[in-house]
C-alpha cells in the first residue's frame, strides 16, 4: 500500500512538473510572439539608410563687376577713330573709350567704383519708340553708388565694360536705390546690346 502511494506521488508531481513547463513554453512562446515584430522594426530602421531628397541647388549669377569711370572730356567720334575700340585700361589708368555705337569718344579717368550687377534688361518705354536699360546691383554697390552719387553731383560718370561705354549720364541727385536706368533714344537694337554686354560681361 505505502509503495504504491509513493508511485503515485512520483507520478503526480512528475505530472504537475511536465505540465509546468508546458506552460512555460506556451508562455514563452507567445511573448516571442509579441516581442519579435517590435525587435525586428527596430533593427530595420537602424540598418536602413535614411532617404534624403536631393536639394535643388540654383546656379549663382556670376557677372563681371561694372566699371564706373568719371568723365574728362566727351567728343564726336571722327570717322576711325573707334574701328576697333581702344583697349580696356587697367582700373588704375585713365581710359580713352568709345561709346557702343562708335558716335562718341570719351577720355575718361582710373575706375572710381566697381559694382556688383545682379542683373540688367531692356524696356521699352511707354511714350514713345525709344527704350532703357535697366540694371539691378547688389545691396554692397547699391549702397557705395548712393554715396557716390551724393558726393559728386553735376558730374559726369561713364559705365565701362571692356573698353566700351555703355552710357554716359551726369548725375543731376543722389540715386539711392538698388536700380539703375540707363536712357537716352536708345534703339531696341543698342538696349539688347547693352543689356547683353552688361550680363555676359562682353
Amino acid at each position: 500500500m505505502g509503495d504504491s502511494t509513493r508511485r503515485w506521488s512520483r507520478r503526480k508531481i512528475t505530472i504537475a512538473v511536465l505540465a509546468s513547463i508546458g506552460i512555460l513554453a506556451m508562455v514563452l512562446t507567445t511573448l516571442a510572439a509579441i516581442v519579435m515584430p517590435f525587435l525586428q522594426g527596430d533593427r530595420s530602421d537602424r540598418a536602413r539608410p535614411s532617404a534624403t531628397r536631393p536639394t535643388p541647388t540654383t546656379p549663382a549669377i556670376v557677372i563681371k563687376p561694372l566699371a564706373v569711370r568719371p568723365v574728362v572730356e566727351a567728343f564726336q567720334a571722327q570717322p576711325g577713330q573707334c574701328e576697333p575700340p581702344p583697349p580696356p585700361a587697367p582700373p588704375a589708368q585713365p581710359q580713352p573709350a568709345c561709346d557702343v555705337e562708335h558716335k562718341a569718344h570719351y577720355e575718361l579717368e582710373p575706375v572710381a567704383l566697381q559694382l556688383d550687377v545682379t542683373g540688367a534688361k531692356a524696356i521699352k518705354l511707354p511714350m514713345n519708340e525709344f527704350y532703357t536699360v535697366q540694371i539691378v546691383m547688389a545691396p554692397r554697390s547699391s549702397a557705395a553708388f548712393a554715396q557716390y552719387t551724393t558726393a559728386n553731383i553735376g558730374k559726369q560718370v561713364a559705365f565701362v565694360r571692356d573698353g566700351l561705354v555703355l552710357a554716359a549720364p551726369a548725375i543731376t541727385q543722389p540715386i539711392d536705390g538698388q536700380s539703375i536706368q540707363l536712357s537716352g533714344e536708345l534703339t531696341k537694337v543698342t538696349a539688347d546690346t547693352i543689356a547683353r554686354m552688361l550680363r555676359d560681361g562682353s
